[in-house]
């Protein structure tokens, strides 16, 4: 907050500085980390983001984007069994390769249990799996429709940019406007960084031979 010259008397004076003081150090405090666990309605928000679920996967279409969400620099895990029904028969759990979360694969439902985009572990792969050839890419804002957690051009989840700073990047680069109208295009390292930045900016993500 930029200083201000007071016409009123002395005593006036004294009682803007502090609370000057007060709001720079409200701005300035460690933010709340978020909870934003997989939701309990997967096939419902799918179709609230304008996904008709089906019961196994189809790889007509196949491309894979990465997701970062960062608050003053922490990671929030984006969780394993977005956008599937992971108590669905059909729907299996293993452990994932290192041994600290939960992987979910799909073979075939008896009813639907699987949205074209999802995540099958918590490592912030964003898979786009459809039966349409060259399906036009979907947007992140769907994929945070189908987490539960609201994604604008003012807010990510319970943050919003009239008290912190947020920012999103594609490929280490900073975009403006709208980040849910960003396209899951093959291969996109996105970052949204929320408050206090982290020292390096992620801008790239090794995926498998097997991921395209």
């Amino acid at each position: 907050m930029r200083g201000v010259i007071s016409r009123f008397a002395p005593t006036t004076a004294f009682l803007i500085l502090p609370i000057s003081i007060l709001l720079a150090a409200c701005s300035s405090a460690a933010l709340t980390q978020p909870l934003w666990p997989a939701p309990s309605d997967p096939m419902g928000l799918a179709r609230k983001a304008g996904f008709e679920p089906t019961n196994q996967e189809f790889l007509i279409t196949h491309t894979h984007a990465h997701l970062d969400v960062m608050v003053d620099g922490k990671a929030v895990p984006v969780p394993a069994g977005i956008g599937i029904d992971t108590k669905a028969k059909g729907v299996t759990e293993q452990p994932t390769a290192d041994g600290t979360g939960k992987d979910y694969q799909v073979s075939e439902c008896p009813d639907p249990c699987l949205s074209e985009l999802h995540t099958h572990d918590p490592d912030g792969i964003l898979h786009s799996e459809s039966k349409v050839l060259n399906q036009k890419p979907a947007k992140l804002g769907q994929f945070f429709t189908e987490w539960g957690v609201r994604l604008d051009v003012q807010c990510v989840g319970e943050f919003c940019s009239s008290n912190t700073q947020i920012a999103v990047y594609v490929n280490g680069h900073k975009v403006s406007g709208n980040p849910a109208d960003i396209e899951l295009k093959s291969h996109l390292e996105i970052a949204v960084i929320i408050g206090k930045p982290p020292d390096q900016i992620p801008s790239s993500w090794e995926f498998l031979n097997n991921q395209p």
